[in-house]
């Protein structure tokens, strides 16, 4: 078998497997998830408060029977 030319060696890529390179690490996307459902508790959490809040000044104006 006898070697390419120099030039037709150049058209070849060093890897042709860039697909595998593209994808986020399993570490970054577990935070990724972590931080959205973190988020997501704190602002029911905080939406809840204000409604209780809201709630309990509603309760406290109200006329007694």
């Amino acid at each position: 078998m006898a070697r390419k030319p120099a030039d037709e060696a150049d058209l070849v890529p060093e890897h042709s497997h860039d697909f595998e390179h593209e994808h986020k690490p399993r570490r970054v996307r577990k935070l990724a998830l972590l931080l959205a459902v973190a988020g997501g508790i704190f602002y029911l959490m905080r939406r809840n408060q204000q409604r209780a809040k809201i709630d309990e000044g509603v309760w406290h104006e109200a006329p007694g029977a």
